[in-house]
């Protein structure tokens, strides 16, 4: 991967982070309504969630790894849980859940192959 791939990672993961904070803030709307912002206040955890999701985003604008890393787990882990509960999402839910996994997952190898070569590059430049 060279910088410029991996920067495209990195850019996709927080369009892919914004998609799913956009779809799952839809999903809070459609069921609750005009209650929804009420109802992230009774539900600290969801809150919580959103706010991590969110300074995920922030910390892959700067390509920090340790960003990507949580925002890979934190999508990762509740489905893998559910799942393994016996509570298998809908089909299209599934596929949507594996792109942004996908995007996710670039995400984090685009931002350590960034680090590599941007460390690699700046020894090269010095020792000429």
């Amino acid at each position: 991967m060279n910088l410029q791939k991996a920067e495209q990672a990195i850019v996709n993961a927080i369009y892919a982070a914004i998609a799913w904070l956009a779809l799952d803030f839809g999903l809070l709307l459609q069921e609750h309504g005009g209650q929804a912002m009420e109802f992230l206040a009774d539900q600290p955890e969801m809150a919580a969630g959103a706010i991590i999701a969110a300074a995920c985003i922030v910390g892959l604008f700067y390509k920090s790894r340790f960003a990507a890393i949580v925002l890979f787990l934190i999508f990762l882990l509740p489905l893998v849980l559910r799942m393994v509960q016996g509570s298998f999402p809908p089909v299209m839910f599934l596929i949507f859940s594996l792109i942004l996994l996908y995007f996710f997952l670039a995400g984090v190898i685009g931002t350590f192959s960034y680090h590599v070569l941007k460390n690699s590059d700046q020894v090269s430049n010095q020792s000429d």
